[in-house]
């Protein structure tokens, strides 16, 4: 049998670095825009973008007025006033003044501490540039330069790159780029936004956004190294990615739902490989395991046109026995033919009435179930894979439990934005491909 089985990736470009404070809540939690505070300013009022968050950091004690009543939202922002409300928020807590300037000690504490150079902060009545204050931002929060490629056009710096895939710093946009226009000094009401999600990730620490949801980082699992720079569409409205080192396959999957499939038309339109179904378990709470009604012909039909093929079989198990018995069942259908890519454990929620997956199992037993189903294939000969999509990623599995496999992400965006290492990706669920009547899901595979 001609595996082609992919090493995981052991080590990969890390998107963040690590910040030195663990988090306090564990899973996930909410953050929302703030509410319930109060602006004491007369110059800030109720249907100003930046009046939620000038009240909520201004209650906790970040960020302050001008004694008069005002607080000066359009203001730049001063080099004192950005080390105070900065160091503040980052768990600095009240400094005492050094010499005559109000900020001093908070000047002091920054440069000993290897934050900012005298010569950078200059005079603390005097505008700050708006690089400076990100990088005082990310030291004070024990962050370290990130690898990756800088979001923004106009600068490329680690630190705030840093910044930016933790979601406190995010840009602007001028004619379809991201900029941070880095010489430019910052408002107030723009670092009150700043502050809010400082404090966040000092509280919290490190974790990733999705859905307005943060998820703590889990340890051990490889991130997501590819660089949305190298993917493009071709000429046929095909993805590509195009990394030096990196190859990849094109392909599709494909159940009874496709209906009839000329392959050979398919092979000859640039289709590398095909993921088939076998088969499923019914929805209902009998949930009876079914065939597919078009895998014989697919398969077949897939293998003498050429293609490489693999299968997935859609769970709805609801305990381990049930995943094993889904994966026998796998490897009886497969044992004729010859299989150079995985058997993919699919488990997807059903959110009806009457669904034997509209509550979700916990965590454990869907880490369980797919590492036994996987586990039971692998030791029938065949590459095992894992499929999800971004939710089910983050809160319905524990990845760095199922290191042991390559994962299948299904996110269909025009770059996959997932925060951990995958081996193909689903892009789409509406392609078009000679051969096929009406839409298909697309994949590409990367082999490093």
């Amino acid at each position: 049998m001609n595996l082609k089985k992919l090493e995981r990736r052991a080590a990969a470009l890390a998107l963040a670095a690590v910040v030195g404070i663990q988090p306090v809540l564990a899973g996930s939690y909410k953050l929302t825009i703030p509410s319930g505070y109060t602006s004491p300013f007369v110059d800030v009022q109720k249907g100003d973008w930046y009046y939620n968050y000038v009240a909520a950091v201004n209650s906790k004690g970040y960020i302050d007025g001008y004694g008069n009543g005002y607080f000066g939202a359009n203001d730049s922002l001063s080099a004192g006033a950005a080390l105070v409300m900065v160091l503040k928020a980052a768990g600095s807590g009240n400094i005492a003044a050094t010499d005559s300037h109000w900020a001093s000690g908070y000047a002091d504490y920054a440069v000993s501490n290897g934050y900012l150079t005298r010569a950078e902060i200059g005079d603390l009545d005097g505008a700050m540039p708006r690089i400076l204050v990100a990088e005082l931002a990310a030291k004070a929060l024990g962050l370290s330069p990130s690898q990756a490629k800088s979001p923004f056009s106009d600068v490329n710096d680690g630190y705030l790159t840093a910044l930016y895939e933790m979601g406190v710093i995010t840009g602007s946009t001028e004619n379809g780029k991201t900029v941070f226009l880095p010489d430019k000094p910052i408002s107030r009401a723009e670092i009150s936004v700043i502050i809010w999600q400082i404090d966040r990730v000092h509280t919290y620490g490190k974790q990733i956004l999705f859905q307005n949801t943060y998820y703590d980082i889990l340890d051990g699992v490889p991130v997501n190294s590819y660089s949305s720079s190298y993917f493009s569409k071709d000429s046929n409205g095909y993805m590509t990615y195009n990394e030096p080192g990196v190859e990849t396959a094109l392909g599709i999957d494909v159940s009874v739902y496709q209906g009839e499939i000329d392959w050979q038309k398919v092979a000859d339109a640039g289709i590398d490989f095909a993921i088939i179904r076998v088969g499923y378990r019914g929805y209902g709470s009998e949930g009876k395991m079914m065939p597919d009604k078009y895998f014989t012909q697919n398969i077949e039909g897939a293998l003498a046109a050429g293609l490489d093929v693999g299968v997935y079989y859609f769970s709805q198990a609801i305990t381990v026995e049930e995943a094993q018995e889904e994966a026998a069942y796998v490897i009886e259908q497969v044992k004729d033919y010859d299989l150079s890519y995985p058997v993919v454990f699919d488990w997807e929620r059903q959110n009806y009435a009457g669904s034997r997956t509209q509550k979700v199992p916990s965590v454990s037993t869907m880490c369980k179930m797919a590492n036994a189903f996987c586990a039971d294939i692998t030791a029938a000969g065949y590459e095992a894979m894992v499929y999800f999509n971004p939710s089910e990623g983050y809160s319905q599995y524990d990845l760095s439990k199922l290191m042991d496999y390559p994962f299948w992400l299904a996110q269909y965006n025009s770059r996959p934005t997932f925060y951990y290492d995958f081996d193909m990706w689903q892009y789409t669920s509406s392609g078009r491909v000679s051969g096929i009547s009406g839409n298909v899901d697309m994949n590409i595979r990367f082999f490093r």
